[in-house]
């Protein structure tokens, strides 16, 4: 079971950095990591999500150039709110 951020290595910046990337949960495993792989974690987690985010992005905008050109502004407006 996953603990919250203050009971694994109360204070512990890298740590509470990870936790923050994970939602405020860290597996018990991670306790096993040094400081610097837990930074190069969450550093890859923030990487990845965005990356994501891009992702997620160019297929909204390409989802949109099927749609009739003067439609694609209402479009963006309600699919966006």
């Amino acid at each position: 079971m996953a603990r919250p951020p203050e009971e694994t290595r109360l204070g512990d910046k890298h740590v509470l950095g990870l936790a923050k990337e994970l939602g405020g949960k860290t597996p018990p495993p991670l306790d096993a990591l040094s400081p610097a792989e837990i930074d190069t974690l969450a550093e890859l987690l923030r990487r990845a999500r965005r990356h994501q985010q891009e992702q997620l992005n160019r297929a909204f905008e390409a989802a949109l150039s099927h749609i009739p050109t003067l439609l694609r502004g209402p479009v963006r407006k309600i699919l966006s709110s």
